[in-house]
């Protein structure tokens, strides 16, 4: 019997029957060490680039972080400052203890605080302003504001109507304190109209208050005025120091005078009221004579 040895390969499949191959194929067969060149490059450059991708990112965020840090500190200075703002004219009768106040505070206080007086007052710095306010507000006889005053509390009144301007302003950021001079012999709803009128207009606007509105009788002796001064410029410097940035105010207390100043808000409201139900009886009263 003869036995065939099989074919190596089928029938058919010659040379020509192979499927074409990239040159890229045909020029690294039998060279695998340039494989292995490239992989130990690729080893050695992949992480140096991501050290340098990392050293790159890490440099934009620390000079990201640098001034976010300056503009918290920037926005911290601002709200540490403190301004004493006169409603009233600078030879008036709130005129002296405006600058006791202002006295004792450059005393107590790192960086002294300025001193505004309502007839030279400029209303863009006013709205650029972020700290402590403490306003001495003066009622003239029969009740009423100084002409400066009174357009003051009608721009602080179009403001909370106005949502655009109250935005570029910063009274939210504010927080204040009143203290008020008048005369008991203007009645009960004209006493202290100023300071009641402007404690309304603030809040309206968002702006915190930190102490109870000051009341002062200018009928009493300077003696017993200057007494409850004392009294009030330690309160006022106490909370000043829990309201500084980052301190933290008590909500409690905040809530305290919220409620009183609405107590004499409703008071001044029933006042008013009084004053009208008054008016319209003496009307009633010339028409039948």
């Amino acid at each position: 019997m003869n036995f065939q040895v099989p074919p190596l390969r089928p029938e058919g499949m010659g040379r020509d029957s192979k499927e074409p191959r990239s040159w890229m194929e045909d020029y690294l067969e039998g060279k695998d060490e340039i494989l292995l060149y490239i992989t130990a490059a690729l080893g050695v450059l992949m992480p140096a680039f991501v050290y340098l991708l990392y050293h790159k990112c890490h440099a934009y965020y620390e000079r990201y972080a640098k001034k976010k840090e300056e503009k918290r500190l920037a926005e911290e200075l601002a709200q540490s400052e403190a301004v004493v703002i006169v409603l009233g004219k600078e030879d008036g009768m709130a005129a002296p203890w405006a600058k006791v106040i202002h006295d004792k505070l450059c005393d107590e206080m790192v960086r002294k605080p300025m001193l505004w007086w309502s007839d030279s007052l400029d209303i863009k710095e006013l709205m650029a302003f972020q700290g402590f306010c403490v306003f001495i507000a003066e009622t003239t006889a029969g009740g009423t504001p100084t002409p400066s005053t009174e357009w003051i509390l009608e721009w602080l009144e179009d403001l909370a109507a106005d949502s655009k301007l109250k935005k570029k302003a910063n009274f939210d950021k504010i927080r204040f304190s009143i203290v008020g001079f008048g005369s008991s012999d203007d009645g009960n709803a004209g006493f202290n109209k100023v300071a009641r009128t402007l404690l309304k207009r603030l809040k309206i606007v968002g702006s915190k208050q930190i102490t109870e509105v000051e009341l002062f009788n200018t009928a009493d002796t300077d003696k017993k005025i200057m007494e409850r001064f004392v009294e009030f410029s330690f309160e006022l410097l106490l909370q000043m120091d829990k309201h500084l940035p980052g301190m933290g105010g008590q909500t409690d207390e905040s809530d305290g005078f919220e409620s009183s100043s609405q107590s004499s808000g409703s008071a001044s409201d029933d006042d008013d009221d009084e004053e009208e139900e008054e008016e319209d009886g003496n009307r009633k009263h010339k028409k039948m004579k």
